[in-house]
């Protein structure tokens, strides 16, 4: 009796075991590529159905084997997602002409449907008979691999990456070590788009552990350092004259704002011949120095004057009336608020601004990237 309960002991072990190796799925929380958006025609179709996106597991020691692209697809979004290297698969019972290409393609559009896994900002592929393996390279502030040794500014939030990339536009690049690791690649790309101003192109590099600076094509670094310092000179000029210590920010900010209406004239080159407009009608030192800008060149100049004064402001890109334009977001006692001082010139201010301290943009004229506006207010 006692062997027998021992044998039915050992089999229901056996069995629960089976049993618990075949439950073993890809996590069904991790939302495909598919899921999100649907996914424009490549050399490699994917699916837009998210139930065919469930990898089968792989037996221990044993390639993943994939019946479709989408099982291919998937895999590589979840390991993306995971952080994590994808199984080998076996794609021997996939017609594909080109394996290597067509799987680079599919990483591709994976991160053209999901950015947020640009952190994923490689992918290498090989084919061993019918096995595929791929490994994938993470930017090091994901996954907190940096190479041994390495040293870079700390950086834990947008204003610290806009900051670092201001306070260092004499050198080719900087190293940085992002310590938040839920900024996304795009967010701080865009972010960085607030340095420079307007002449230095500052990106980060590949994989995210440094800040590069490159100067306009027409232009040298030092010629860009010499026109920003310039710039700064004549900034504190004016608010020498304008402003003092016992001022509100309010009553600041309708001080500068209404000098640049009054005092900077629109570039009419940039529709009557835009090849002899002088490329500082795009910056602060065009408005400053010259007294012409095109919109780059008023937010520019308003943000430069804003800051010395005390006053938070960015600039922001996007459409009015169906146009490319760049306008000015600024915080008043603790209010974001709008600006735009380029549709605003002329103006004596007498009667006050259409476009000065607004709450709230008319959509039917404005269309901005609101997600990019509130990741940079709301750091």
């Amino acid at each position: 009796m006692k062997k027998l309960y021992l044998i039915s002991s050992l089999c229901l072990a056996a069995l629960s075991l089976l049993l618990l190796c075949g439950c073993v799925h890809a996590d069904e929380n991790i939302p495909s590529a598919a899921e999100s958006l649907s996914p424009a025609p490549t050399e490699s179709p994917v699916s837009s159905d998210s139930s065919s996106l469930q990898s089968p597991s792989p037996s221990p020691g044993q390639p993943l084997e994939v019946l479709s692209i989408e099982d291919v697809q998937s895999e590589l979004t979840q390991a993306i997602a995971q952080l994590r290297q994808p199984s080998p698969m076996d794609i021997g019972s996939l017609a594909l002409e080109q394996p290597e290409l067509d799987v680079k393609n599919l990483y591709y559009q994976i991160l053209s449907l999901r950015p947020e896994f640009k952190y994923a900002y490689d992918l290498s592929v090989s084919l061993d008979s019918s096995i595929l393996n791929c490994t994938i390279f993470y930017m090091p502030y994901k996954t907190g691999q940096y190479p041994a040794g390495f040293e870079g500014i700390q950086v834990h939030s947008l204003s610290e990456l806009i900051a670092a990339a201001e306070n260092n536009l004499s050198s080719d690049s900087i190293a940085v070590r992002i310590m938040d690791t839920s900024l996304e690649p795009d967010e701080m790309n865009k972010a960085l788009q607030q340095a420079g101003g307007g002449y230095f192109s500052c990106t980060l590099n590949q994989d995210a552990t440094a800040i590069v600076f490159n100067p306009p094509v027409s232009m040298t670094a030092q010629d860009c350092l010499q026109a920003i310092a310039q710039a700064e000179e004549l900034a504190d000029s004016v608010i020498s004259q304008l402003i003092s210590e016992d001022m509100s920010q309010e009553d600041r900010a309708w001080a500068l704002y209404s000098w640049l209406c009054s005092n900077v004239e629109y570039d009419q080159r940039y529709y009557s011949d835009k090849s002899s407009m002088p490329y500082e009608s795009q910056t602060a030192l065009g408005a400053l120095r010259d007294g012409t800008a095109i919109c780059g060149g008023y937010s520019h100049a308003l943000k430069l004057l804003f800051e010395k004064a005390g006053i938070p402001c960015f600039n922001v890109t996007g459409v009015y009336y169906g146009e490319y334009h760049m306008w000015n977001i600024a915080c008043l006692d603790g209010r974001w608020l709008w600006f735009d001082a380029t549709s605003d010139r002329g103006s004596d201010g007498q009667f006050g601004y259409l476009r000065f301290a607004l709450d709230q943009l008319d959509t039917d004229k404005y269309q901005w990237n609101d997600a990019d506006v509130q990741a940079l207010i709301n750091q």
